[in-house]
């Protein structure tokens, strides 16, 4: 009987353990997990020299591609280490490489940086040393840049814009350039264009002219040849100069008849008085008539031949009609006179 007791008792005390746990196992705190220190970040001088070593690789080796004539290799090292470290010895070299690739304006311009490069209080003497070495360089560059004038023919220069190696050109005034080969392209407003390939020596001005056109190929404009004439025919020439001929002839002829008359009509007042005539009259008077008959035949003939020969002219085959070619004819018959006149 106290054995089952001593059983329930315990059965009791374990299932009030499971239930309820013990305050003080529950209210410990956890454990604190493993912290580590982050390292101390480099300073300012460290910095600075771990920069200034890479700056000296880099110097190194530019300086080996250099001594070997490898300036275009050599010269983004240079410009890369003075990146990293600045020294004006670095321009130095810098300009140095763009001088014996032909680069003068660079060169010119990194030589006027180390010379204008305010010193520190207490200069090295390498420091001294860069800006001797770019005081004497820089003037022979300066000497071997050449210079290039475009003269623009053709449209206002209002309406032009120049480009050279594809940048807007002033055309005003001559312009610095790098030796070698050039492109230089006049653009019109019209669209007209023209372009030129230069090359400038070392120390050489230069001066070209382009000559532009005022319109673009692609509307330029043609004045177009007026069709010719389709020359007449030789035969109406022919024709018509005979007859003209004829007609001179005959015009002469009637002139000289006239003038005869006239003349036997003097004699007639003279030699037939009242209607009687003496026999001088009377031949006089046969004389007159015949005359008279000639000059009115012969200028008769005049006309006539005129009027072909203008007929030929006019109405000759052509492909234009008289009238757009302007042919105008002009008869003048004055007294014992006739003239023509006329445009063919």
């Amino acid at each position: 009987m106290n054995r089952g007791r001593r059983v329930s008792l315990a059965g009791a005390v374990l299932s009030a353990a499971l239930v309820f746990p013990s305050s003080s196992r529950a209210d410990e705190p956890p454990a604190a997990e493993p912290t580590t220190t982050p390292p101390p970040e480099p300073t300012e001088e460290e910095v600075r020299e771990e920069k200034r070593a890479v700056a000296l690789e880099k110097g190194r080796r530019a300086m080996q591609l250099f001594r070997a004539g490898q300036y275009v290799e050599a010269y983004p090292l240079f410009r890369d280490a003075d990146e990293q470290f600045h020294t004006p010895q670095l321009v130095l070299y810098m300009a140095r490489c763009q001088d014996k690739r032909g680069k003068l304006l660079e060169a010119r311009a990194l030589y006027e940086r180390t010379l204008t490069e305010p010193l520190p209080g207490a200069p090295s003497e390498s420091l001294l040393r860069a800006r001797q070495a770019a005081a004497a360089e820089i003037g022979p560059v300066r000497l071997r840049i050449p210079t290039l004038a475009v003269d623009v023919r053709g449209p206002p220069p209002a309406e032009v814009t120049l480009f050279v190696d594809g940048e807007l050109w002033p055309m005003d005034e001559p312009r610095e350039l790098d030796p070698g080969k050039h492109e230089v392209e006049a653009l019109a407003r019209s669209g007209a264009r023209t372009t030129r390939e230069v090359e400038l020596p070392e120390g050489r001005s230069v001066s070209i002219v382009l000559r532009l056109g005022l319109f673009a190929k692609g509307v330029e404009r043609t004045i177009e040849p007026a069709p010719l004439e389709p020359a007449r025919p030789t035969w109406s020439l022919v024709a018509a100069s005979g007859l003209f001929s004829i007609g001179a002839l005959a015009l002469v002829t009637g002139v000289v008849m006239g003038g005869l008359t006239l003349d036997r009509r003097g004699m007639l007042e003279t030699e037939c008085v009242q209607q009687r005539c003496t026999p001088a009259g009377f031949g006089a008077y046969e004389q007159t008539k015949t005359f008279a008959s000639a000059s009115n035949l012969g200028f008769g003939a005049a006309a006539i031949a005129a009027a072909a020969g203008v007929s030929v002219l006019l109405f000759a085959p052509s492909t234009k009609p008289a009238a757009a070619r302007g042919a105008r004819v002009e008869l003048d018959v004055r007294g014992g006179f006739m003239a023509v006149r006329g445009v063919f």
